[in-house]
């Protein structure tokens, strides 16, 4: 295997992990989001999780996909 193809076919991989990690952190936002109340909403003012790891992977997601584009030319 060249380089090349070597590096394309690690930032798959990273892509997939990456892919397969949002989806589990959309999971877990989705179960802690399923877990209030609607009457904890009326008595918090912050009753939201945080999106971080979210905004992160997502961030992460795009990287990988401009490098693919990048080797791909």
């Amino acid at each position: 295997m060249t380089e090349r193809q070597l590096k394309r076919a690690t930032l798959e991989k990273r892509l997939e992990r990456l892919e397969e990690r949002l989806y589990q952190e959309k999971l877990r936002l989705h179960k802690v989001i399923d877990g209030f109340g609607w009457g904890r909403g009326m008595r918090c003012t912050k009753c939201t999780p945080s999106f971080r790891r979210q905004t992160e992977l997502e961030e992460k997601i795009k990287e990988v996909k401009r490098l693919l584009a990048l080797n791909n030319s």
